[in-house]
């Protein structure tokens, strides 16, 4: 099932999700049960960058919702690619909408710290790309990274150890869109962050 922000209401997502964080803040740090949780939810939005290829600065706007166990996952979302290169208004490479496939990887906090509602912690997802122009883009990755700054809760990188910032990471196939580059890097958050990114009950 297909589970996709609507447009009209991306404006408002990374407001709502700071205002619950915020809300979250009197609950304190408790201990993450997942058998008790079961189900739990995503959210977020924000601004990637991936290295300047052929003379293109690739910039990515990602939003999005739903929700998750170990072994499921419905949700999605909107994308916009632009060149950061251009004048502004930035040209637009393309845009389309993003569906969560599969579960490849969840990881809480170090020692199953939470703040309030907010499981923090970092989801390894595989997820389709469909432009309103062009085929679908089948099999991208897509890491999703909750810190709680509120609590001092930082995750790392499960693969290195090195400390992970705040946002996503997006690792499209060769065959996917590119605009008028060749290839493009995996999009990283960008330096400093822009956006916003929640793991909720």
């Amino acid at each position: 099932m297909r589970h996709l922000i609507d447009k009209s209401r991306k404006c408002a997502g990374a407001t709502a999700v700071a205002v619950l964080l915020v809300a979250s803040a009197a609950s304190g740090v408790n201990n993450f049960a997942t058998a008790a949780e079961g189900q739990l939810n995503f959210t977020l939005v924000a601004v990637d960058v991936a290295p300047t290829t052929d003379g293109t600065k690739p910039t990515l706007i990602l939003s999005g919702h739903g929700s998750f166990t170990p072994n499921s996952v419905d949700g999605g979302g909107i994308y916009l690619y632009a060149d950061a290169a251009t004048k502004t208004p930035k040209t637009i490479l393309s845009t389309g909408t993003w569906e969560a496939t599969q579960v490849l990887r969840w990881i809480p906090a170090a020692g199953g710290a939470t703040y309030g509602p907010v499981r923090p912690g970092v989801l390894d997802l595989r997820v389709d790309l469909i432009p309103e122009q062009g085929p679908v883009i089948k099999g991208a990755f897509l890491r999703i990274n909750c810190n709680v700054g509120l609590a001092g809760i930082k995750n790392n990188d499960p693969d290195t150890g090195k400390p992970l910032a705040e946002g996503f990471w997006l690792t499209i196939p060769t065959s996917g869109f590119y605009g008028t580059t060749t290839a493009v890097g995996p999009f990283v958050p960008k330096d400093p962050i822009l956006g916003v990114t929640e793991i909720s009950q």
